[in-house]
């Protein structure tokens, strides 16, 4: 069995880092985006929604880079020649334990008004927007393939539909 070379390894990580930096790069763009076109939405004009949601942007994803997803997702999506496909399980629950914007982290949770929530959705809809840019889609495309998979509340889906409407133009 051929052992991966220092080169290739780097080659593969260097890879991977750059797919990071591209998708935080996307989830700004999104933000701004969002912004120039949800700007009667509350969580715009309210100080705690806007901020909030700045400083989640800012710090999207950062547990990628940390020694409990780096190697993990790494070797996962980015393998050298000779490694075989890594099992994720524990590098994605860390990852969405870590990352409040996965909505299997706050879906379960009663929230009433918690005003948290809102921040997560925006967020959610804008890792999913980033995701879109890189992969030819669109948030909403992605969530109506996969709404059987997302599991929201109806009221949840009616706030991120009224995002789509105004992004995509359409309900």
């Amino acid at each position: 069995m051929k052992i991966s070379t220092t080169l290739e390894t780097i080659d593969k990580t260097q890879e991977y880092l750059n797919y990071i930096r591209d998708h935080a790069l996307n989830v700004r763009k999104a933000w701004g985006e969002v912004q120039e076109k949800c700007k009667d939405m509350r969580f715009m004009w309210d100080d705690y929604y806007f901020f909030s949601i700045s400083d989640e942007v800012d710090f999207h994803d950062l547990s990628k880079l940390s020694e409990f997803e780096f190697v993990q997702y790494r070797k996962s999506f980015y393998p050298t020649e000779n490694e075989s496909k890594f099992d994720m399980s524990e590098a994605w629950n860390h990852h969405k334990k870590e990352n409040a914007h996965h909505w299997e982290n706050w879906s379960a949770v009663e929230w009433g008004n918690n005003s948290t929530v809102e921040v997560h959705l925006v967020h959610m809809v804008l890792d999913w927007m980033a995701m879109g840019y890189n992969f030819g889609d669109t948030a909403q495309s992605y969530y109506e393939k996969n709404k059987n998979k997302i599991k929201i509340p109806k009221w949840a889906e009616e706030f991120i539909y009224e995002i789509f409407s105004r992004i995509y133009g359409s309900k």
